[in-house]
C-alpha cells in the first residue's frame, strides 16, 4: 500500500510545480515511477513463483516463459504510452503501442505454429 502514498505524493507535488517547471514536474513523474516499480517487484516475485509452480504442474515452461514477457512488454508499453500522451505525444505513444503488440505477436508466433500443428494432428 505504499505505493498509493507515494502517487499520491508525487501527484500532488507535479500538480503544484508544473506551470511554473515543467521539466522538474516531468522528473518528479519519472522519479516516481521508478520508486513505484521498484515497490512492485515484490509483488512480481510471488506471481513468478505462483506461475512457475502452475507451469510444473500443468504447462511447459517456454508457454510460461513467453506469457511472462507478453505480461512484462504489456506493462511497460502502457506505462510508456501514458507518458507520451501526458506530454502531448500522442502519435508516439499509438506507433509505441502498435509496435508492440507486433512484438508481442511476433514472439507467439512459434506458439501458434504448435497450436495449428496440434489441430491438424488431431484432423488426420
Amino acid at each position: 500500500m505504499g505505493y498509493l502514498g507515494v502517487a499520491l505524493c508525487v501527484l500532488i507535488c507535479s500538480l503544484l510545480i508544473k506551470d511554473k517547471h515543467r521539466v522538474f514536474s516531468f522528473a518528479l513523474i519519472l522519479s516516481g515511477i521508478c520508486i513505484i516499480a521498484v515497490y512492485s517487484v515484490s509483488g512480481l516475485k510471488s506471481i513468478v513463483a505462483s506461475a512457475s509452480s502452475i507451469a510444473e504442474a500443468a504447462v511447459s515452461s517456454e508457454l510460461l516463459t513467453l506469457m511472462l514477457k507478453a505480461l512484462a512488454i504489456t506493462l511497460i508499453t502502457g506505462t510508456l504510452s501514458d507518458i507520451c500522451r501526458d506530454n502531448g505525444e500522442s502519435a508516439l505513444a499509438s506507433i509505441t503501442e502498435t509496435a508492440s503488440k507486433i512484438v508481442i505477436i511476433v514472439m507467439l508466433l512459434p506458439l501458434f505454429e504448435n497450436v495449428i500443428e496440434i489441430v491438424n494432428g488431431l484432423v488426420k
